[in-house]
């Protein structure tokens, strides 16, 4: 029989997924600087942007407590 995951597990899983973003944003962060001119920095705000907007999300998954 299967069982759905409860949301701990699921909170805890979204947590890890949301680190895991952010590493891979931190790396297009850097190399967008190394390619210079317009499109490294046009690529480089994106990622910024994408960034900020993940910690907005990983502060409201860190206050998410499941109900009791």
């Amino acid at each position: 029989m299967s069982r759905e995951p409860g949301l701990p597990a699921l909170l805890a899983e979204a947590r890890d997924q949301a680190a895991v973003l952010a590493e891979i944003l931190d790396l297009l962060f850097l190399a967008a600087e190394g390619l210079g001119d317009t499109p490294g920095a046009a690529l480089a705000r994106g990622a910024m942007l994408a960034r900020d907007r993940l910690d907005q999300l990983r502060d409201l998954l860190r206050d998410a407590r499941p109900p009791p």
